[in-house]
This record gives structure tokens, C-alpha cells and sequence, in this order.
């Protein structure tokens, strides 16, 4: 049990739980998102299609998925570099360099992926932005407009720079009548909890991000001292051996 422990590398287990559930919870969650934004608002109260909105949900879910396997990748060396397994495995000069050379390989590459997932909130941020302004749209204007406005209120794409271009598209950019309204109040209430939990979830990955970066460095710096560890023993063992060897010529001499 205590050499089974011994072998468990706890810190890069508790970055890829960490990671796993970011990624879990970031496709979900943006998927989710996405398809009110697309299908419930653009598509069915706007009558308008956004194909690269599109392309951005399937390239953000790759994005997440491959992220949640090179979390799995960098568990393994993490297996590979701890405890009696670190000492089989990297036991000769070849083998202590070829785990330098991939803990500084997947430290530099944990890093490139850390500038795009940090990239990957900042966008996710933006529509938090938006909720947060079509929510008070919402409330203060929309479901109080008979207190604020007269009943002929209508919501303008106009006002946030859409406007009806054919060759874009756009064939209808207001929503005026009440059901429009409410479907699209909804709309937004349904998908910025969900953006948000977009924003959260990627900052989770950032984090067991910052984790594996420093896990890299400390087992490069472990891998290291196998180098050093292994030549002190063999340092010891060729002078025991000249020492058995000089006693043992000596006692042939008597």
C-alpha cells in the first residue's frame, strides 16, 4: 500500500480531475449556449444564420477535447517521473536524458497551450459582456416598457450596428410584437448562466495549466537528480570494486 502511494503522482492526478471537469463542463456548457444563441434567438426571432458562429462552437469542443487527452498524456509522465518508477525507468544516461528532454518538451508545450486557453477566456468573457447588457435591456426596458415606454417598444438590431442587408442576410433586424420580446428575453436569460459557466470552467483549465507547468518543472529538476544519483552509485560501486580487487591481489601476495 505504501509503495503503491509512493507511485502516485497526486499532483498531476488532482490537475487532470481539475482539467477533466473544466473540460466537461466547458463543452456542455458552451455548446449550450451557442445553440440558444443561434437556433432560439438568431435563427427562429431573426430569421438570421451565423455560420461561423457555428464553425467557432465545433472548433472550441475540439479544442476542449483535445485538451482533455493532453491532460491525460501529461498524468502518465507524471506517472513515469514519480517515486520507484522514476528510478527503473530512468536508471541509465540515455534514458535520464531522453526524461529531460520530455519534461522540457511538455512544459514548453503546456505553456502554448496555457496563451491559448487563456486566449479562450478572453473571448468567453465578451459574451458575458453582452448578457449583462441585454439582461438590463430586459428588465428595465422590455418587462417594465409600460412604465417606461409606450407600447409600441420594439428591440433594434440597429442599435448594436445590425442592420437589413440582403446580401448579408439580415431580412429582419427589430422585434416588436410581445411574444418576439418575451421568447427573447428568454433567450437570454437561458444562455448567459451558461456562458458564464463557459467562462468558469475555463479558468479551471487555465489553472490545472499553471499546475502542470510547475509538476514539469519539479519533475525535470527529479529526473535531474536521478542523473546525479545514478552516477554517485556508480561512483561508489567502481571504487568498492577496486577496493575488493586490491584486497583481493593483496591477499594473493601472501
Amino acid at each position: 500500500m505504501q509503495d503503491c502511494l509512493g507511485r502516485t503522482p497526486f499532483p498531476s492526478l488532482i490537475a487532470t480531475l481539475i482539467c477533466g471537469v473544466g473540460v466537461a463542463v466547458f463543452c456542455f456548457a458552451l455548446w449550450r449556449a451557442l445553440d440558444i444563441t443561434l437556433r432560439s434567438i438568431f435563427e427562429e426571432l431573426f430569421m438570421l444564420s451565423i455560420r461561423w458562429l457555428e464553425s467557432i462552437q465545433v472548433v472550441f469542443i475540439i479544442v476542449a477535447v483535445t485538451m482533455g487527452c493532453y491532460a491525460i498524456i501529461l498524468l502518465v509522465f507524471g506517472f513515469l517521473a514519480t517515486g520507484a518508477t522514476r528510478d527503473k525507468l530512468y536508471s541509465g544516461a540515455k534514458c535520464i536524458m531522453g526524461g529531460r528532454v520530455s519534461a522540457i518538451f511538455f512544459m514548453v508545450l503546456t505553456y502554448i497551450m496555457n496563451i491559448i486557453w487563456i486566449a479562450v477566456t478572453s473571448t468567453c468573457a465578451i459574451p458575458i459582456i453582452i448578457y449583462v447588457m441585454l439582461n438590463s435591456i430586459c428588465v428595465r426596458e422590455i418587462q417594465n416598457k409600460n412604465e417606461w415606454y409606450f407600447d409600441t417598444y420594439c428591440l433594434n438590431l440597429s442599435r448594436f450596428g445590425i442592420y437589413v442587408n440582403s446580401t448579408e442576410g439580415v431580412v429582419k433586424n427589430a422585434l416588436c410584437e410581445d411574444y418576439e420580446l418575451g421568447d427573447f428575453c428568454q433567450g437570454v436569460a437561458d444562455a448567459g448562466p451558461m456562458y458564464g459557466l463557459a467562462f468558469g470552467s475555463s479558468l479551471l483549465i487555465v489553472l490545472s495549466m499553471v499546475m502542470f507547468m510547475i509538476i514539469m518543472a519539479t519533475n525535470y529538476q527529479r529526473i535531474k537528480s536521478s542523473k546525479e544519483i545514478t552516477e554517485y552509485r556508480n561512483a561508489v560501486d567502481m571504487e568498492l570494486s577496486d577496493s575488493r580487487a586490491l584486497s583481493h591481489s593483496q591477499l594473493s601476495g601472501y
